[in-house]
């Protein structure tokens, strides 16, 4: 369930049990008002019935006119029964036959009254002369029961009417309060992109501490990832520098009369050589995904390798006839390295052309690279993938380039293949599988 419909429900019980307990209090409180209110009206009434006169004979006489004419008219709401010393029964003709009993305290109660009325009845005492009276006087309160049930309706509708009114003006608070939130979402895909370092976006104060610290903790990781890169770069160039030195001393001339010692120290170089390669990728491919700046982007980093390989290979035309691809979830260094191998090789071999195209079929990235050389027999493609294996001995280099392609495609769930070209030589086929979208 989402946070926003969570919210909605929390208001919408809320405040239907609050305008719940506000109905029932309501109505409670204007019950006691009115109650306390009717009270006193029923003993001002039966204040006045006690000023009844009394003859000389001790009986006592009601004279019809000065009562209420709603005394004399029956079940008309208004009743009263007096008690004269506990031998005398006189009450109004609007009880007809119905019997109203005395209550009790001085407060005034419900009574069961004729024609199913609830009535509200008072008893008082009373003393004229010699005479003890018991008065109670009881008016019809069903109609204020029912117009206080219309009152309880009309505040629960009320209240149902504002918790869906709340819960749209809830709705859209709580939009305009998550626009940061959607803003962030949009820099957090640009960051997974690589079109962005850091988050921008202001966001609410509660949130604010938390897209510091993921900024705090993205640009702690580029700076250990930069520091991992240059490390790497600085060992290999610092062992590969002096390995190049012992090759061209290998090539002089005073160890022409050694071939053996020639022979065997070269077989060294390229153990140490295929030795610094490997512990070099390893370390690469370790320190995993990292920096989104540094994924590869085919629209600019291709262009400077295909410059460069042109500069290697002079007799060679390098053809990128690659589809226009957004940046890819790959360290760009991983990817050039295969590239920058493929390419290299295609223009060792080629005869004057060698092509690349890449494109995203689904979910697959698609890297092909082919040229117009001699190819690699069917018989003898499985064999060039392994480290140090050269068909030709005549060209230069050690055999290490498709071997370090396939271990970084591996590593990737990748894989890669050996075809031949429609240009008469050798296709390379790399295709990586897209990562999950996180």
């Amino acid at each position: 369930m989402s946070l926003t419909r969570r919210l909605d429900l929390g208001l919408l019980a809320s405040v239907l049990v609050v305008m719940l307990l506000l109905a029932h209090g309501s109505v409670v409180l204007f019950d006691y008002v009115l109650r306390d209110y009717l009270t006193e009206r029923l003993r001002e009434d039966a204040e006045s019935l006690a000023t009844l006169p009394v003859d000389r004979d001790g009986q006592v006489q009601i004279d019809p006119l000065r009562l209420r004419a709603s005394f004399n008219q029956v079940y008309s709401g208004q009743y009263f029964v007096i008690d004269i010393d506990d031998n005398i029964h006189l009450r109004s003709r609007s009880l007809w036959d119905h019997r109203l009993k005395p209550v009790e305290g001085d407060t005034a109660q419900i009574r069961q009254g004729p024609e199913n009325q609830s009535l509200l009845a008072w008893t008082g005492q009373y003393h004229r002369g010699k005479h003890h009276f018991t008065i109670t006087t009881a008016l019809d309160y069903s109609t204020v029961t029912r117009r206080l049930d219309w009152l309880r309706l009309c505040i629960w509708g009320l209240g149902g009417i504002m918790a869906i009114l709340l819960v749209f003006i809830q709705r859209r608070v709580i939009r305009l309060g998550l626009m940061p939130l959607e803003k962030l979402q949009r820099e957090l895909a640009q960051l997974h992109e690589g079109k962005r370092m850091a988050l921008e976006t202001r966001v609410p104060d509660e949130i604010a501490p938390f897209v510091e610290e993921l900024n705090h903790q993205l640009e702690r990781i580029e700076r250990v990832l930069n520091r991992s890169r240059d490390g790497i770069a600085n060992l290999g160039h610092a062992l590969k520098t002096p390995l190049s030195v012992m090759e061209t001393q290998l090539a002089r001339r005073e160890l022409e009369q050694f071939p053996d010692l020639r022979k065997s120290l070269q077989a060294r170089l390229d153990d140490i050589h295929r030795l610094v390669e490997k512990e070099l990728q390893r370390a690469r491919l370790d320190t995993g995904e990292v920096s989104a700046a540094a994924r590869f982007q085919p629209g600019s980093d291709i262009q400077p390798l295909l410059d460069t390989l042109r500069e290697i290979h002079t007799n060679v035309t390098f053809i990128n006839d690659s589809a226009l691809l957004a940046p890819l979830p790959w360290d760009r260094d991983e990817l050039l390295e295969i590239l920058g191998n493929l390419l290299d090789n295609a223009g060792k071999w080629a005869h004057g052309l060698a092509r690349l195209t890449m494109s995203c079929e689904g979910r697959r990235f698609v890297m092909l690279v082919e040229d117009d050389g001699p190819g690699i027999p069917a018989e003898q493609r499985s064999r060039v993938m392994g480290r140090g294996t050269r068909l030709d001995e005549q060209v230069t280099g050690h055999g290490l380039g498709l071997g370090i392609v396939e271990q970084i495609v591996h590593h990737h769930g990748g894989e890669i293949k050996l075809d031949e070209s429609n240009l008469g030589g050798l296709a390379v086929t790399v295709e990586l599988p897209m990562p999950p979208t996180p």
